[in-house]
Formats: C-alpha cells, structure tokens, sequence
C-alpha cells in the first residue's frame, strides 16, 4: 500500500474537492511512506514540506505547521507550514521554549478565540482545535508539529498515534542527517584541504557547513598571530560584522572571554551565559549589545600541542552545550587543525621551493658570470696576444725598416753635395771647353743635360722628404706597439690618435670612386696624461676601427647623397682634472636597442667572422676600470655614433 500513497503538493484543492479524501488513506502506509521519504536522504526542508502536507490530506484538517528547535534549545522557529500564509524565508524566531512544550509530548489546543492559553504560539486564523506534538530527541525536544482545525474536533488515539509516529520519522530523520552532515562537512572540508585551497575560505566554508548543523547559532575561528599573543580573525559568516571586528586582535589570557581564555588555558571553555560570567567581565557590555548571551570555544592544535587557533559557536539566548554540540565542536577543531598544519607545511614547502629557486637561479647565475668572465679573460688574453703579436711585428718591421731608413737618410746629405759638386765640375768643364766633341754634345743632347741640372736638386728634396715620411712612419710604428711601456706613463693624448690613424690610414679609402673617409681633428690645449699607453691606443684603435667599418656598410647613402663622410676627433680639458676625448662619425647610427648591450662581450652585429664582440667590452674595462674614467655612446639612428670618453689626467702608478 505504501508504494501507491502519493501525497498532493495542492492541499488547499483536495479540501474543497472532496470531504472524505482523508479515506483514501490509511495511517500506517502513510506513515510508511514518510520513512521511506526520510530513508531517500530528501533534504529537511522538503520532508517537513512533504509532511504538512500529507498531514493534513490524511486527518482532512486545513492548517498544519512545523517548528524546529534552534540550536541553543531554548527558542524555535517554523520550517514548514500548509493553510496559511506563504513560509517566510526571514520568519522571526520564537522567543523561550516554556514548560509545558517541553513536559508534554501531546498538547491539545482547543480555543475559540485565535489563542492558545499558556501557549505562546499564536494560532491560524478561524482554528478552534488543535494539536501540538513534541519531535523527541535523545536529550532534548527537536521541535513540535502542529495541526489546527476550524471546526470543533476531537482528535481520536489514532490520531495522535498517527502524529506521534510522523514525529519519530522526523526525529530520526533529523537525528541522521545530523550525523550524516558531520561526516560530509568533514569529507568536504578535507577535500578542500587536499587542493590547497586558501585557509581563509576553508574555514568560512567548515563554519557555514556547521552553521547548518546548528540553527539560529554562529560559528567563528579565530587563529594564533605570529607573536602568539593575540587572535585574529580566520572566519565569521554570519557574526555581527561590527561584533568580529571587535574581536579581531584578542589578547590570549585568563578571562579574555571564552575564545582568549581556551587559546590560553588549551582546553575548551563553555560560558552559557555571558550575562553572569567572570571571564567576559572586560568584554560583556561589548557582547551583549550584539545579542551574544552564549559562547562556547574549543582550541585547535598542531600535532606537538601548540595552539593554533580556536573554534566557537555563539548563541542569542543562555543555553548548555548538548552532545551535539560536543560532536560539532571535536570535529570542527579536528578539521581545523589539520587545515592550518597542512596550510602551514605547504607554506613552508613553498618557501623552501621559492628559496631553493632563489639558490639556483643565484648558483645558476654564479656558473653564467663565471663562464662568461672566463671566456671573456679568454678571449682577453687571445686578444692581448694577438696585440702582442701585433705590436712585436710592428716593431719588428719598424726596426727592420728603420736600419736601411737610417742608411738611405744618413747618406742622401752626401749623396746631395757630391751631385751638386760634378754638376759644378760640368759647368766649369763647359766654361773652360765651349768647343764641343760631336761625341759629347750627342750625349749631353741624349740625357738632356739641361733637365737633368733643373730636375735633379729636386729629386734629392723629394727623396731627403720621402726618407723623413718613412722615419717619421717608423716612430708612429714604434709608438704605436709601445712595448715597453706596460707601466703608467704621461703621455701626449693627440700623438696616441695620430700614431692609430696612420695604422688605419690605408682603411680611409671607400672606393666606388667616392671620396675617402675625412678626418677632422678639433684638438684642444692638452696636457700630458698619465696613462696605460699600449691600452689606450687599443682603445682608439677599437673605436676608429667601429667608426671606419659603419661608414663603410653605409656606401649606397654615399653613392646618394653629396655628404661627405668623416669622423671628427674633438679634445678637450674638463674641470681642470679630466680630460675629454670624443669621436664622432657622421654614419647610420645606432637603435637603443643595440646601444643597450654595446659594451656586452661578445655583443657584436658584425657578420660571423668578422667581429668577435670583445672591442668595445675591452675599451670600456681599459678606460673604466684601468683609468677610473667613463666611456659613453650617445647615439640616434640616420645622426651618426660618438664615443666619448673622459679619463683622469693624473693616476697613481699603483692603481691597477
């Protein structure tokens, strides 16, 4: 029979449609049918809906309505209701339980009047009877289900039978899905811990889980800050805001009210009435104006027993802790300790990962500078070498040259006077013999004698001029390699330009019939200059060289235009103390981009094979960190590229 009940979700219709459809049913099935409703795992809020409803089908009564108990047992409020009003989602909770709802299971409710005598529940409109059924609980009611007539009646034994039997699938409905919530909290609440949720929205989720658990009462967590002397809020749902700010910073002691005083003592502490107690004496004035009249806290702790934080359910009105609320309380700091030492472990494996991240990108960073600064001291020493090399071949051909040079200039003086003495001997053989052998004056014809007399003084002036370039390429050679001279030595800054251009001067030529490169030299009033020599002409070779090649990968501009192009040499003397060496060309320029990483070894935009990166990286070590100067490029792409460098004009020898 219980297979075919089916109850109408339309009371109100069945009351006018038929007088006895009430027949139709038969408790027991109804009944059955109930607690197989209960048994589906039906939320509460549809099985008190569901129970209305089939109540009032069966005992053919208009009005019936559920009360539930509130979490602190001492106040109730209406979950389900047929024959009235629509259920408010905001109906107002009862005040007090009284004494009679509590010692009677069956109260019968027979008034004329709309009221209830002793009763504090007011009655539907147009009732005159009724009954009020306890929902028993193991130790406390769970609430009351109600059933109003509004015509004269005696409800039989099996009616009240019928209730009673209702409200013992209630309550063990009830009493499952209590049971049945605990483990789900939990499984949902750990489950959340598994993914690493934040610690802040699991307790907010534990509380509002609980809350549920616990009508009409709030669930708060408060957590241990890191000096451990204060609490600080972790979660407070439905907590008077103004109320969680307040305790937001409690101080950890004896008589901080219930959570401060469970933080400090590390046992649970159950005020049931913070009106009365001793330990809210500092802070009841402050409770009470947010209707906080019970509180009880239970501290949460890690696994070596220190105090993590606390877990507290509050209440509106005095009220003792039930084994339900033991329950909730022991499974609630449960969950909670192992979601802070869980958020803790995974904080600390992150900070371990973050910090060994740190070690390696350091470390990593150690073995990169440490390879680039050793293929930089090699490619440093192959270039010092290969300077080496070129200063010993220069030096080797400027000896080598020098030697001959020396002969042909030392003799060219004789070789002039003994010239000048047999053209005077034919000037006077000519005087003394104007008569001519035909033989002689064939062969004076043949050399003609008279060229060779206005021609040859001059050959001695071109060759005593060609004889001084070659010496004077010599020293400009010998300068330039400087091999001796590895120690600082004050020297003439334009003669170091001058001895670089004359090794570039056979690059200045841009073929292509277009004219060669023009050097302008705007040389100030300079000093002599204590310097690295050898390593400061590597510099200006560097920097000429880079100067002499953009010009040159610039060749259709100067096919296209009447420009000429050049590099201007500007000296000057800066601050009495410096001095200031700028090269200029008037070439493509350079993008920010490149100029960012141009001192960078092995930086180069030279084709492979052409430029090793190491130029300017040397430059800038020689004039920075061997001179204490600057060396800057100040650069704009289609305005041409200027190095300028600034060095002391005195140093110490002992700098390195």
């Amino acid at each position: 029979m219980a297979s075919n009940l089916k109850i109408s979700n339309k009371p109100e219709n069945n009351f006018h449609s038929s007088a006895n459809l009430s027949m139709n049913f038969s408790y027991q099935p109804a009944v059955n049918a109930l607690g197989q409703q209960a048994l589906s795992g039906i939320e509460l809020s549809s099985l008190f809906q569901n129970t209305v409803i089939l109540v009032a089908q069966i005992l053919n009564i208009k009005c019936s309505r559920i009360w539930q108990v509130l979490s602190d047992n001492n106040s109730f409020r209406k979950v389900a209701s047929i024959g009235e009003k629509p259920l408010d989602a905001d109906e107002p909770e009862m005040n007090e339980i009284t004494n009679q709802q509590v010692q009677q299971p069956i109260i019968n409710l027979n008034t004329f009047s709309g009221q209830i005598d002793d009763f504090d529940i007011s009655s539907p409109p147009d009732s005159v009877a009724g009954l009020s059924v306890l929902i028993p609980g193991v130790s406390k009611p769970l609430g009351f289900l109600e059933v109003y007539a509004t015509e004269p009646r005696n409800f039989s034994a099996d009616d009240i039978h019928f209730l009673q039997s209702v409200t013992h699938v209630l309550a063990t409905a009830i009493e499952r899905k209590r049971s049945d919530a605990l483990v789900y909290t939990q499984s949902q609440v750990l489950e959340q811990v598994a993914f690493g949720m934040n610690l802040n929205e699991i307790f907010n989720h534990l509380c509002i889980l609980l809350e549920q658990q616990l009508p009409g009462a709030y669930c708060s967590i408060l957590v241990v800050d890191q000096d451990k002397k204060r609490l600080r809020g972790g979660a407070a749902p439905t907590l008077p805001e103004e109320f969680a700010a307040g305790v937001d910073g409690l101080m950890i002691g004896e008589c901080a009210g219930s959570c401060g005083t469970a933080a400090y003592r590390g046992d649970s502490v159950f005020v049931n009435d913070i009106a009365n107690d001793p330990l809210w004496a500092d802070f009841r004035d402050f409770a009470l104006s947010y209707n906080i009249r019970a509180c009880w806290s239970s501290p949460f702790t890690s696994q070596t027993g220190e105090v993590l934080g606390t877990f507290a359910i509050s209440h509106k009105l005095p009220c003792h802790p039930t084994q339900h609320h033991l329950d909730i309380l022991k499974t609630a700091t449960h969950i909670a300790s192992i979601a802070t030492e869980t958020a803790r472990a995974a904080a600390a494996l992150q900070k371990a990962n973050n910090e060994l991240e740190i070690k390696v990108e350091e470390r990593t960073s150690e073995l990169k500078n440490a390879l680039l600064d050793l293929q930089k001291t090699q490619a440093q020493l192959v270039h010092s070498e290969k300077m080496s090399s070129l200063g010993q071949l220069v030096a080797g051909v400027a000896h080598e040259i020098n030697n001959p040079i020396g002969f042909i200039a030392g003799n060219l003086g004789y070789a002039n006077n003994y010239i000048h003495d047999l053209l005077d001997l034919i000037a006077v053989y000519q005087e003394q013999y104007p008569q001519l052998n035909p033989t002689i004056a064939a062969k004076i014809k043949a050399i003609d004698l008279d060229y060779l007399y206005e021609d040859l003084p001059k050959l001695m002036t071109s060759m005593r001029a060609g004889s001084e370039r070659i010496t004077d390429i010599v020293l400009g050679l010998r300068n330039f390699s400087r091999l001796d001279e590895a120690k600082i030595k004050s020297v003439d800054i334009h003669e170091g330009i001058d001895n670089t251009l004359m090794i570039l001067n056979h690059q200045l030529a841009l073929g292509n019939k277009l004219p060669d490169i023009q050097i302008v030299k705007n040389y100030g009033q300079l000093p002599k200059v204590s310097c690295y020599v050898n390593q400061l002409n590597q510099v200006f070779m560097n920097i000429l060289n880079n100067a002499i090649y953009a010009l040159k990968e610039n060749i259709e501009h100067w096919q296209s235009t009447t420009k000429i192009p050049s590099i201007q040499i500007k000296t000057l003397v800066v601050d009495n103390k410096k001095v200031l060496i700028s090269i200029k060309d008037n070439g493509p320029g350079i993008n920010t981009e490149i100029q960012k990483h141009i001192f960078d070894p092995f930086f180069t935009t030279k084709p492979v094979g052409q430029g090793t990166g190491l130029g300017l990286s040397i430059s800038y070590e020689i004039v920075v960190e061997k001179h204490q100067g600057k060396l800057s490029c100040i650069s704009a792409l289609d305005e041409g590229t200027e190095f300028q460098m600034e060095i002391p004009i005195q140093m110490f020898s002992c700098q390195q």
